[in-house]
């Protein structure tokens, strides 16, 4: 109860008047005479004192809504002004002073239902969708079900589309009250989104994992405004992405990475970056290819952060990595690439039908690992096709989606590494083909697009197809002794390629043994940077940079049969 003081009331103060006495006079020896008499003068009263008006009392706070849904305590009105005392003779008290209103209670998130989600300050319900183009699948459609611990998973099948306008979505609202269920409910593309909150932190990280029969599709996160959903123009003015380049674990994505065309591979095209103007929604996407595009990944938790590190654990642990890469479609199959972590380093698969567009090539791979299973086309001078696995950004193409730059140490100079362990083993024939290392290197770590347009290369044949087939660029300039075996060293300079007439300097070391069977020259754990120092005389010197690390097939002719396997590949730089 609040309580409200009176001030106490002053009384009136009374002033008594003093009139004067009569005096006399007598004279001795005289007549007497009469004395003049005083006149008495009223003394003039005070007015009383007005009493004071009392003051006010405060208005009570009014109860907040507090963390989890319970009531916040108000605070208490001000306490009332004592009322003015009333003065001798002099003007009214003054009025006390109205107390201060209370304050509510902090708002808080609130448990919410099934399927409502709580990282820190942010909070809402999670969702689904997908695009009307493409025959588009996707499980669950809501997680009203889903236990508590579990993390959010979604598979299903992005339907192939020819402007590549199809997609499949899991969303998360940021800043919505626990509403009365999270259940599905179609998209209303006229309406406003839920509230919105303004980002604080760096950037957003993430725990995911990528899993099932096929890791290459493409996932991108994307934030988006209360008119994002909107129909374009309108939607896309509040919308921004950003593609997630790893496979799996906690990432860490700054908000100047967002774009309004992550998928463009400048930034004129990619847009203005996001400002951290308000969002209501982060949204992870997979979008659509020209085929169909199978897809399956859990969405551990994520939250406003600096680092990855920031990122909430998760229950979701990887198993395999695999899947597919590579149709008869182009020019998306000839060049398609999937990522793999392996012991916590970063591969790329790539498809690489580079001298065969017109034909066929398609690999299958588990983790670290890939098989030709199927293959068309014949070369001439140069290969058919180069199916490879590698570490680097292999000319920054994709904007960077198939790098792997968070985990390799590249680009480096040569004389900065203190050693490059690798293992690449081999299985399987086809017609005509070797097993070999292709490995770049750049007179500075490249700042733009460089296509295999650099400036030195290092080859390592494990097999050589023999006489008969294409040899290595140049000419042998020796025979050399390099991880406790022989090797034939070619020199000469690159010609035509993908980026033009090149140049520069090609090293070759090529197995002396011609044996086609023989599976001995398969390496493990092998030091490549023995090779490197070895090609110094023939023109890669240690102040050159290495970019990119290639291990694969060059194949002139054939591919199927689907067994010409890379069993393993690995390559570690240390410095």
């Amino acid at each position: 109860m609040l309580l409200v003081l009176v001030g106490s009331v002053s009384l009136a103060s009374a002033c008594s008047s003093d009139p004067s006495d009569t005096g006399s006079n007598p004279s001795n020896n005289g007549t007497p005479t009469a004395g003049n008499t005083g006149a008495a003068t009223a003394g003039t009263s005070s007015f009383a004192g007005t009493n004071g008006i009392p003051g006010a009392g405060g208005t009570p706070g009014a109860a907040g809504s507090g963390v989890n849904n319970t009531s916040g305590a108000g605070v208490g009105g001000g306490t009332a002004s004592m009322a003015g005392a009333a003065t001798t003779g002099g003007a009214p008290g003054t009025a006390g002073t109205t107390g201060t209103a209370g304050t509510g209670g902090t708002v808080g998130p609130g448990t919410g239902p099934a399927g409502y989600v709580t990282e820190k300050d942010w909070h809402g319900c999670s969702w689904t969708g997908k695009g009307d183009l493409g025959a588009t699948t996707i499980t669950p459609m809501d997680f009203t079900t889903k236990p508590p611990a579990d993390p959010f998973c979604v598979s299903g099948k992005v339907g192939a589309e020819p402007d590549y306008k199809s997609v499949a979505l899991l969303g998360f609202n940021v800043n919505e009250p626990p509403p009365a269920t999270c259940a599905y409910k179609a998209a209303d593309p006229n309406a406003d989104g839920p509230p919105s909150v303004v980002p604080t932190a760096e950037g957003i990280a993430v725990n995911f994992v990528k899993r099932g029969a096929n890791t290459a599709f493409k996932l991108r996160v994307q934030i988006q405004g209360p008119n994002g959903a909107k129909p374009d123009p309108v939607g896309a003015m509040d919308r921004w992405c950003a593609t997630i380049t790893e496979v799996q674990g906690k990432i860490f994505v700054p908000w100047s990475s967002f774009t309004p065309s992550c998928w463009a591979t400048t930034p004129a095209e990619q847009g203005t970056p996001y400002a951290k103007q308000p969002i209501s929604a982060i949204v992870f996407s997979v979008p659509g290819e020209l085929t169909d595009v199978p897809f399956d990944f859990c969405v551990n938790g994520f939250v406003q952060g600096a680092t990855a590190a920031d990122a909430p654990d998760g229950p979701a642990v990887a198993g395999d990595q695999k899947g597919t890469v590579g149709s008869d479609v182009n020019p998306d199959g000839d060049f398609a690439r999937a990522k793999v972590t392996v012991d916590g380093e970063n591969y790329i698969i790539q498809n690489n039908n580079w001298g065969n567009t017109g034909g066929k090539l398609i690999l299958s791979y588990v983790n670290n690992s890939f098989t030709i299973t199927d293959g068309t086309g014949t070369g001439a001078s140069a290969p058919a096709s180069f199916p490879s696995i590698y570490i680097g950004n292999n000319g920054n193409t994709q904007n960077g989606v198939f790098s792997t730059k968070t985990t390799d140490n590249l680009p480096i100079q040569i004389s900065a590494i203190t050693s490059l362990p690798s293992t690449f083993r081999y299985s399987g024939t086809t017609n005509s083909f070797n097993a070999a290392y292709d490995i770049w290197f750049a007179n500075s770590p490249p700042t733009a697009e460089y296509k295999d347009g650099i400036n030195g290369f290092i080859m390592i044949w494990l097999r050589d197809p023999g006489a008969t087939t294409p040899q290595p660029i140049g000419e042998v300039k020796a025979t050399v002794m390099v991880a406790n075996q022989a090797w034939d060293v070619w020199v000469g300079p690159r010609g035509d390629g993908p980026a033009g007439y090149n140049n520069a300097p090609v090293v070759s070391f090529v197995n002396v043994n011609k044996d086609a069977d023989d599976r001995a020259q398969s390496f493990k754990d092998v030091n490549l940077k023995e090779f490197f120092t070895a090609a110094e005389k023939y023109g890669i010197p240690s102040t050159m940079y290495l970019t990119d690390v290639f291990a694969g097939f060059e194949i002139w002719n054939g591919g199927a049969g689907g067994n010409l396997k890379v069993d393993e590949f690995k390559a570690v730089v240390n410095k």
